[in-house]
């Protein structure tokens, strides 16, 4: 008897070969495709039997697929949600989950971006995977190692009445402290408030009077401990645990991020809302409230750390 014919449409390579090495023990015949546009490709060919395939894959054209198992040209197209689901996935591949750069792309605000990722779930299309991973400590041999910032971004989008902004600095300094496990890292961040610039000289000293940067300079984040969420090989999402200190006012936070180890460097992007009042920042209007910089903001935090060798095992 001649063995199925099955097609895997998999993204994650660990999980396409363990399906592909199960189904070939039972003496399937399998054809393994890294992504939609092969797999419609592959079903061209009329000796497909089964399909096995990844429905949230973020850039999954069903309509593609389907056409490709029919011989009829009238099928419907997909939703509009769906069409514009893989048109975002697909927007934030090209620039490397870079939110400003694909909002960009798309001619579209971050803010509206941002609301639409939230929407679709698509933080998979920015760097994460479906599966989970293994911590960072499988992957480092020794445990994960110490480091420092090289470099990084600290950005945040403003809302006011006359429109929304954008603050941003390259000035930020960091260690990370490493240990056995990706638990046991412990760290800290900061960036001085001065430094911090939207491109408006009058809005950058409003900017400075109402964070008070003279007593209190620094923006600081002091690491207390990290919980992973699962990832790829090379991007692991986590919670970041630990104390936000602004303008004085020193608050607990869980933040969102993704880990990326590449060799002896690490990239660590995070971004998540605040709030101004809870950090006592006051002085947010001008001309008797005609002039208003909203309460909420999106914090956007990109690092490189250069890593030492990490310490052999006892």
């Amino acid at each position: 008897m001649k063995p199925l014919r099955v097609l895997m449409l998999l993204a994650d390579p660990d999980r396409r070969h363990q399906l592909e090495n199960l189904l070939r023990q039972a003496d399937y015949h399998v054809d393994a495709v890294p992504d939609a546009a092969s797999a419609a490709e592959a079903m061209r060919e009329p000796a497909i039997d089964t399909l096995v395939l990844d429905l949230r894959a973020p850039d999954l054209d069903v309509t593609a697929l389907r056409q490709s198992m029919s011989r009829t040209d009238s099928l419907p197209p997909d939703s509009l949600e769906m069409a514009e689901r893989r048109h975002l996935a697909q927007a934030l591949r090209f620039t490397d989950g870079n939110k400003r750069q694909a909002a960009l792309l798309l001619g579209i605000s971050r803010s509206t971006l941002l609301n639409k990722v939230r929407k679709y779930a698509l933080l998979i299309a920015a760097g994460l995977a479906l599966w989970p991973a293994p911590t960072l400590s499988a992957q480092t041999p020794g445990g994960i190692p110490s480091g420092r910032v090289t470099s990084g971004t600290l950005t945040f989008d403003g809302h006011a009445t006359l429109g929304d902004f954008v603050g941003r600095t390259t000035t930020v300094s960091g260690e990370l402290t490493g240990g056995a496990d990706l638990s046991a890292v412990r760290g800290w961040v900061q960036a001085p408030v001065k430094t911090l610039t939207t491109e408006n000289g009058r809005r950058d000293k409003d900017l400075n009077k109402s964070m008070e940067s003279d007593k209190y300079p620094n923006v600081r984040f002091e690491l207390s401990g990290i919980t992973p969420r699962g990832g790829s090989r090379d991007s692991t999402a986590v919670t970041l645990h630990g104390t936000l200190l602004i303008h004085g006012v020193s608050r607990t936070v869980a933040l969102p991020a993704t880990v990326q180890l590449r060799d002896s460097a690490t990239r660590v992007r995070s971004d998540f809302p605040l709030s101004l009042k809870e950090y006592r920042i006051g002085g947010l209007s001008k001309m008797l409230g005609a002039l208003k910089m909203y309460d909420n903001i999106e914090v956007h935090v990109d690092l490189r750390f250069e890593l030492s060798a990490p310490s052999p095992s006892p």
